[in-house]
């Protein structure tokens, strides 16, 4: 399939442009400008030439922290409400193309795009599809570190859970994990001490000897198999 600007590749789902870039915007209309944020390095977000802000490369969210050091934050031009780059007019043409960031000036669209084929889920697919559990338990010989930037900061209770609430040293944001069924831990000492059993020494049936008498085996399973889940316990190999 081809018209004066593009050539579509279906089978490789590819796109190519037969003339220069530029003038398959008509077709395009400056895809590049509006499927995804625009990376400004540092010193181009510092200088305070473009209307840009920071974010998390976790959530993608704005972030409003003052914190200086963060290695989640990173920083993008702003966009407008459709999505698209903040600089990018009404005729799909960059208002900025002569001072652009760097990430604009070393991208090229001259090879072409590659299209990501979409497929979507009918509904009585979905419903009719089998949720899958993990039933063979924990192998008794594992060895499993607690995650060296989480730091149990404390627990909630509700009715039919207990939220762990983690401070990550390596992130702004708190990590929260939900503990769903019987109640796990009877205070967060307990849990701080179930913790430290997970020193990537110990295996799992030594730490279910040494909570004997706190926990049930089965609570002990339960809790280690959902933290494995949240990758607060990780595995050693």
């Amino acid at each position: 399939m081809s018209d004066q600007n593009i050539i579509l590749s279906p089978d490789k789902h590819e796109i190519y442009f037969s003339q220069k870039p530029c003038e398959a915007l008509a077709v395009c209309k400056a895809l590049c400008c509006r499927k995804w944020d625009i990376n400004l390095a540092y010193h181009e977000y510092a200088q305070g030439s473009y209307e840009a802000e920071a974010f998390c490369v976790l959530d993608k969210k704005p972030c409003l922290k003052k914190t200086k050091v963060c290695p989640q934050k990173s920083f993008r031009l702003k966009k407008n409400p459709d999505g698209s780059c903040w600089y990018l007019d009404k005729q799909n043409r960059c208002k900025i193309y002569v001072s652009r960031p760097i990430v604009c000036r070393n991208f090229s669209c001259d090879k072409g795009f590659t299209i990501e084929p979409v497929c979507s889920v009918a509904k009585e697919q979905l419903e009719e599809a089998e949720i899958c559990s993990f039933e063979g338990g924990l192998e008794l010989k594992a060895k499993y570190l607690f995650h060296p930037c989480l730091r149990l900061k404390k627990i909630k209770k509700t009715r039919n859970s207990q939220q762990l609430v983690f401070n990550d040293i390596s992130s702004c944001k708190a990590k929260v994990v939900t503990l769903i069924g019987l109640t796990h831990f009877s205070n967060a000492k307990q849990a701080a001490y179930f913790l430290k059993q997970f020193n990537a020494k110990n295996t799992i049936g030594t730490v279910l000897k040494k909570m004997s008498g706190q926990m049930t085996r089965q609570e002990v399973v339960n809790a280690a198999l959902y933290l494995i889940d949240e990758k607060v316990l990780v595995g050693v190999f």
